[in-house]
């Protein structure tokens, strides 16, 4: 005697999975990202970042000793950092926070970087970018803590609040 014909259970019967789809252990929750990845590629955009405002120091640099600290530029770090946390590591609360702290501190290499590159320029190559940072450390020192003030203090906060909102509004989308 045959058996009689048992239906199979379709693909929305519970506890089945779809096929092709894998398995519950391994889904992350809807809005999880790369924390690890997304703080490695928000390291590189600080760098990223606090080349771009330096080489704009250095542009803004003339012969005669004078250069501009811009806003905007120093800004660019927390930019590209919360561009990076935003898409990269989901929403990580933290995220935000270090994004201010990587804004802020990409901003104040920035312009250590500028003044780097003006004293390379200022000396006619006679003391290089990487010599200034090494031998001339204390120069540099000295010319941050005289451009050191509310305005400056104020493009660093641009700086960490521009990461801090990109990194929550990116998370969101």
């Amino acid at each position: 005697m045959s058996q009689p014909y048992q239906q199979q259970p379709g693909p929305g019967a519970p506890g089945q999975q779809p096929y092709g789809a894998p398995p519950p252990y391994a889904q992350q929750p809807a809005g999880s990202g790369n924390t690890g990845l997304a703080v490695g590629v928000g390291i590189v955009a600080m760098i990223v970042g606090a080349v771009i405002y330096g080489a704009i120091m250095r542009a803004s640099g003339g012969d005669a000793g004078e250069y501009t600290l811009y806003a905007y530029p120093a800004a660019a770090a927390g930019i590209l950092v919360g561009l990076a946390f935003g898409k990269l590591g989901g929403r990580n609360p933290a995220l935000p926070f270090v994004a201010i702290v990587l804004g802020i501190l990409g901003a104040i290499m920035g312009q250590f970087l500028g003044y780097a590159m003006l004293i390379n320029h200022w000396t006619d190559g006679q003391i290089g970018i990487a010599t200034a940072f090494t031998d001339e450390f204390d120069l540099l020192k000295e010319a941050f803590k005289e451009d050191f003030d509310a305005l400056v203090a104020a493009m660093y906060a641009v700086g960490g609040a521009a990461g801090f909102a990109l990194t929550k509004r990116l998370a969101r989308d």
